[in-house]
């Protein structure tokens, strides 16, 4: 009799735990859990479609010239300097910023007198700009930096977060905020011109 009475509570828990079991589906069915499971899926899906764009509209060109046509004419004035084939690396640093890629080069040209003699700031502490800050080269103001290719892009970065837009990005706009002089102005313009003619 005992046996009898445990078999029936056991298969009245059973029938009871599965009917349970089948409503607690039928409620997450009922009110679509499965489709908002779906809709985050499809929520990832779409923020990876979005990164994937952001990355193809990142700037390959500056005024219909390539990355590599302009590396190439800066590299013809950059040769037999400390700065030799870097021209590649200029361009793709301010182009990929929204940045006048003239502008860096000339400035960069400005900065370090590399027609002539390259800086010793260059030379010693591979800063090609005059950018200040930490750490110090030779315990000074100047930066010191690990590489020049570290340097062009610190450079063309700092264009594109004070000079946001290529109607800020001119030596004569610039040169007060810049902390430069209008001999500079003129510099960085007399190189930027040499720069897009390719000599």
């Amino acid at each position: 009799m005992r046996k009898s009475i445990v078999l029936i509570v056991s298969l009245l828990f059973n029938a009871i735990f599965i009917y349970g079991i089948s409503y607690a589906n039928r409620i997450m069915f009922n009110n679509n859990f499965m489709i908002y499971l779906n809709k985050q899926e499809v929520v990832e899906e779409n923020n990876l479609d979005n990164q994937e764009n952001v990355q193809e509209e990142v700037n390959t060109t500056y005024n219909g010239e390539s990355i590599e046509d302009i590396g190439k004419k800066m590299d013809i004035l950059l040769a037999k300097t400390a700065l030799e084939g870097l021209g590649e690396h200029i361009s793709r640093s301010a182009i990929t910023k929204s940045v006048n890629p003239y502008l860096v080069g000339g400035i960069i040209l400005e900065s370090t007198n590399c027609k002539i003699d390259c800086s010793i700031i260059l030379k010693q502490c591979n800063n090609v700009s005059g950018l200040k800050g930490e750490p110090g080269c030779f315990g000074g103001s100047y930066k010191r930096y690990n590489s020049k290719e570290e340097s062009i892009t610190d450079l063309a970065n700092f264009i594109s977060k004070n000079y946001p837009n290529l109607d800020m990005q001119q030596p004569y706009k610039m040169y007060n905020s810049y902390g430069r002089n209008e001999t500079w102005a003129f510099k960085v313009n007399k190189y930027m011109e040499e720069l897009k003619r390719g000599r």
